[in-house]
């Protein structure tokens, strides 16, 4: 067996450099709109293709690990990947070639972050090591996602924002790369040829256990996602009410500090889940999510730093706990069906990423404007509907971990 903290370390930089491209149009979007002369409208299907690639695709693909070998379907989507970044950078050169290539990205990502994740606790211990494996490794994500802005962004100062694509096309190539090498071949123990047997989510659904922290995952995405989404928007908003001195750094770096605080977070919560009970751990932190969301649009009225403080602590708590919710997944699915465990648990969980960001939105417009401090107390207050969703789930659910 190949070194599990090798594993971990080589498996996560290879998530991070697939997610380089995830969320680069949001740093050049406006070079793109005018570069290929598209309206907002048109700016917003491409922003969303990703999505579209990535949602289609992930429940097949991830289920799919119970039947084919994970590092088959990883290298295969790894390169769809990188071709989809590439062809971006190179190739497309207005809309509909656009969200073509951004597709394909989507379904890159698809079949590289949890049939990664799904390959990685195939080769890890039952236990702690594959507990702490699985919030190592997930906890990335927010570094990845996070990253990709600030890379492109960067990128397309110093260069043309076709490179900021063609970075990241490389970045996958490389991810490709290491866990062509790394990554150790393992035929999956099902020998029943039955499609219906692999697609079939009854068995998963019908499970008290996983589906607590599928719908916890929900819960968790809705705020996580809204965050990513309006957080950016709502900085704006309160430096724009605060003095100069105050406002020393840009909307975006608050935004990326918010969603970076919360891998090393992510990583110290997994380990009081693997010393303590796991189910207490997350309904507490869940619970204080929803507080401090909840806080950030009440403390409105007060000081500039009292807010900025409720948002940091709010960016350890969601994304924070998002990595050891799917630990805690594993920990208690079937060994058999975790491929498909882990595919409801991308469909589902995700789902909270769009419809919390729309409720955020709808929230905005109901209750004035996003120059309202009204509107934006009540926004952040549905935001804290995913950690009490979180919480209930969690709460409800039976208990089922065994811990070696």
């Amino acid at each position: 067996m190949t070194n599990p903290v090798y594993l971990v370390a080589s498996l996560g930089l290879a998530l991070v450099l697939n997610l380089m491209g995830f969320m680069a149009p949001a740093a050049v979007l406006t070079d793109i709109i005018v570069s290929w002369g598209l309206s907002n409208a048109q700016a917003g299907w491409l922003g969303g293709a990703l999505f579209i690639g990535y949602i289609a695709t992930v429940p097949i693909l991830t289920a799919y690990t119970d039947r084919l070998d994970p590092k088959r379907i990883y290298l295969t989507c790894a390169g769809l990947g990188a071709i989809g970044n590439l062809g971006f950078a190179f190739i497309a050169d207005g809309l509909f070639w656009g969200i073509f290539f951004r597709v394909l990205t989507g379904i890159g990502l698809a079949g590289t972050f949890m049939p990664g994740l799904k390959a990685l606790s195939d080769q890890l211990p039952t236990g702690k090591a594959q507990q702490r494996g699985s919030t190592y490794y997930t906890s990335l994500f927010a570094l990845g996602s996070g990253g990709s802005i600030l890379i492109a962004g960067v990128t397309a100062q110093y260069l043309d924002w076709h490179w900021a694509f063609a970075f990241a096309g490389i970045g996958g190539l490389i991810a490709l790369v290491i866990v062509a090498f790394v990554l150790p071949s393992r035929p999956p123990t099902i020998a029943a040829d039955d499609i219906d047997f692999v697609l079939d989510f009854r068995p998963v659904l019908r499970d008290r256990a996983v589906m607590s922290y599928i719908v916890a995952s929900l819960g968790t995405a809705w705020e996580v996602f809204s965050a990513r989404v309006w957080l950016v928007t709502f900085f704006v908003f309160l430096q724009a009410r605060s003095s100069v001195e105050e406002a020393d750094f840009s909307p975006a770096v608050w935004a990326t500090a918010v969603a970076f605080i919360g891998v090393p977070a992510a990583m110290i919560i997994g380990e009081f889940c693997v010393r303590y009970d796991r189910r207490r751990v997350v309904m507490g932190i869940a619970f204080l999510s929803a507080i401090f969301a909840g806080a950030i649009g009440l403390s409105l009225d007060g000081a500039y730093e009292i807010t900025i403080i409720f948002c940091l602590i709010f960016g350890i708590s969601s994304y924070g706990r998002s990595a050891t919710i799917n630990a805690g997944m594993i920990a208690v699915a079937d060994p058999s069906r975790r491929g498909i465990a882990l595919a409801a648990l991308a469909f589902i969980g995700f789902s909270g990423g769009i419809l919390g960001p729309l409720a955020f939105g709808i929230a905005l417009d109901q209750f004035g404007s996003v120059n309202e401090p009204v509107a934006w107390k009540f926004a952040m207050a549905i935001m804290a509907l995913g950690g009490l969703v979180s919480f209930l789930s969690i709460f409800l659910s039976p208990k089922r971990e065994k811990v070696s």
